[in-house]
């Protein structure tokens, strides 16, 4: 994984306020109420599947796997902290210190991967994705959230009064100077450009990509594209924040994607 080892930093560092964070869905609305939904949707029924959840945090993904048919579940993450998190909250799943560029499970280990907004901490997507179809079976399927290109092109900044995040051109209707916010091509790194996260001090990098480099990425590992889902916020979000259920109708946060080897 790219930079690797600040991802572990970063997480060890903040493990109990992650854990919080995604077990308390008044706080983490984006999760309960928009992606776990969409990616809960999007997968097969689960009865007697071996699964591995890859960057599965701290476990509450797995939880759910288990608890909804799965007859094994493996969890494996970078942050030795949130698996000691996961450990004790889930005995009978079996949890893993492991990266997932090198994942060490023998060939056609697994009847299902999934993984929920951790890939796009990696550089290049073709390491974890070679990796994740090397363990699953023939026919099997790999099923994960992450950012949104549309979302991470956005230029963020701030007034006085306001925070904004923009993406398109101003033009001057007297001088015709162009003004530019946001940056998706990212030309002079090949689509891809770093991104930078801030939590209680604390920093960690994601990843921007257009969607031609991950569909290049996705096709260099081996896998075929079953489906791409670009999600809506459910019902209830629009009960609890309408001004967010808004703005995720019409600029996406996260995406779906359906693969299968």
């Amino acid at each position: 994984m790219a930079n690797n080892s600040s991802v572990a930093e970063f997480y060890d560092r903040n493990a109990d306020d992650y854990h919080r964070h995604v077990t308390d869905s008044s706080d983490s609305i984006y999760h309960a109420y928009y992606e776990k939904p969409a990616i809960r949707a999007a997968l097969p029924k689960l009865d007697g599947l071996k699964v591995i959840s890859i960057g599965c945090g701290s476990g509450v993904d797995a939880r759910w796997l288990k608890d909804n048919g799965a007859s094994d579940v493996t969890g494996v993450d970078i942050s030795e902290k949130l698996i000691a998190i996961a450990k004790n909250n889930n005995p009978d799943i079996e949890f893993r210190v492991m990266d997932m560029e090198k994942l060490d499970f023998v060939d056609s280990s697994f009847d299902l991967a999934y993984s929920s907004l951790a890939i796009h901490y990696t550089e290049d997507w073709t390491f974890p994705l070679k990796e994740a179809y090397r363990v699953l079976k023939p026919g099997s399927k790999y099923i994960f959230s992450c950012g949104h290109p549309i979302d991470s092109a956005l230029k963020y900044g701030k007034t006085n009064k306001s925070r904004y995040a923009l993406l398109g051109r101003k033009v001057n209707k007297e001088t015709s100077k162009r003004t530019i916010y946001g940056d998706y091509m990212v030309a002079e790194n090949d689509g891809v450009k770093p991104l930078s996260f801030n939590l209680n001090g604390n920093y960690v990098t994601s990843y921007h990509r257009t969607f031609s480099k991950m569909l290049e990425q996705i096709q260099v590992s081996g896998f075929q594209i079953e489906k791409l889902i670009e999600p809506k916020p459910t019902e209830e979000l629009k009960q609890k924040d309408p001004t967010i259920f808004e703005q995720l109708n019409k600029i996406p946060a996260f995406m779906i994607w359906v693969l299968k080897k």
